[in-house]
Parts: structure tokens; C-alpha cells; sequence
């Protein structure tokens, strides 16, 4: 099948802004400030960090294993976890167009559930329990597209556009993920992959 330059194109700006529309609004920066992100060598750090409250530089500043310890004790709910890991993805997503998925929604469903399994129950779902993951955009998301970069695979699974597939298959490390409590946030690609770009 052919596509034509003008509806790669097309599609590809449909991705970037569907993509940019899943970040809530009190997340987008100004142009003042990606304009200043622009200009910076490191993003990392104090920079990023300047668009974050104290409590979510605490959380992404800790290692995965006190994280989780974290929340197995309570300190933190998985809602709050999860909102600090999708706030700071949103921000450097809006600086480098680093994801090829936000899958923000997803994960505050996820993480709303694990704090309620921990209120019923008084104990973590699994090891990962709240543990915010991204992956890389080769797992399939039931709901989310898989690209790995390729305009022709959006909207479908692998290219192809059969119904009972697109959008309805997790792959297998997404299902055991999911079963051990984790929160799946986002999709990214390769080292020096971008997501589609707006041409």
C-alpha cells in the first residue's frame, strides 16, 4: 500500500497531537519556558524540578526499592506516586518529545485502584505495588497504540488493522507488570528514536 507524503504527514501531526492532548492543562508550559528549555544544556535536576512541588521531588528522587517501601508503609499513596512520575514525564515530554505514549489516565486508574486494595486489604497487591514503569514502545497496551516509531503502525497492531487486535492485546511482560502492581505511565522509544514528529 502506498502512502502518500501528504497523509504520512497528516497522520503523523494527528499522533503528535493526540499525544500533547493527554497532558492535563495545569501541566503545559508556557512559551516563556520552553523557550528557556531551549537554552539549556541539562534538563535534569534543578531544572525540571523547578516545575515540581517539594513533595514530588522527594518521590522522584527516590530509588525504586525505597520507593516501594514507601508506599508499603503508607508514607505515600501509589496516587500521589504516580501523579509526580506523569507530571515530570509530561514536562520533559513538552521539552524533547521524548514518549510515544501517555498513558496518564491509564495509570491514575491503576494507581486509584492499588490505594484502594491497600485500604480493604492492608497490604500491597505485589512486589511492584505503585512502582510507576515506563516502557519501551515495542509492549502492546491494550488501548494504546505500538509504533516504535513507524508512522504506518499507528492505529493499528503491527501495521495491521485487524480489530480483534488493534488495541486489544497486552503483551505478556505488560501482564505480568500489571500483576505484580506496578503502574504503567508511558511508552518511549529508542535512544535517539524520537515519536512522530510533527513534519
Amino acid at each position: 500500500m502506498h502512502i502518500s507524503h501528504a497523509s504520512w504527514q497528516a497522520t503523523a501531526r494527528a499522533k503528535v497531537a493526540d499525544i500533547h492532548s493527554r497532558i492535563p492543562h495545569e501541566w503545559l508550559l508556557s512559551d516563556t519556558d520552553l523557550e528557556k528549555a531551549r537554552k539549556q544544556r541539562t534538563l535534569t535536576g534543578p531544572f525540571i524540578e523547578q516545575y515540581l512541588d517539594d513533595c514530588e521531588k522527594e518521590i522522584i528522587g527516590q530509588d525504586s526499592v525505597r520507593l516501594v517501601e514507601k508506599i508499603k508503609r503508607q508514607e505515600y499513596t501509589a496516587v500521589t506516586v504516580t501523579r509526580a512520575y506523569c507530571k515530570t514525564a509530561a514536562i520533559a515530554q513538552q521539552i524533547n518529545k521524548c514518549l510515544h505514549e501517555v498513558m496518564f489516565d491509564f495509570a491514575s486508574q491503576i494507581a486509584l485502584e492499588l490505594d484502594q486494595f491497600m485500604a480493604v486489604n492492608g497490604t500491597v497487591k505485589g512486589p511492584l505495588h505503585g512502582l510507576p514503569i515506563s516502557l519501551k514502545d515495542q509492549f502492546h497496551v491494550k488501548g494504546y497504540d505500538t509504533t516504535m516509531g513507524y508512522v504506518g503502525w499507528i492505529g493499528t497492531y503491527e501495521g495491521s488493522k485487524d480489530p480483534a487486535k488493534v488495541h486489544q492485546v497486552n503483551s505478556q511482560v505488560v501482564q505480568e507488570l500489571l500483576s505484580l502492581g506496578a503502574v504503567l505511565f508511558c511508552k518511549t522509544g529508542d535512544i535517539g528514536d524520537d515519536a512522530p514528529q510533527q513534519a
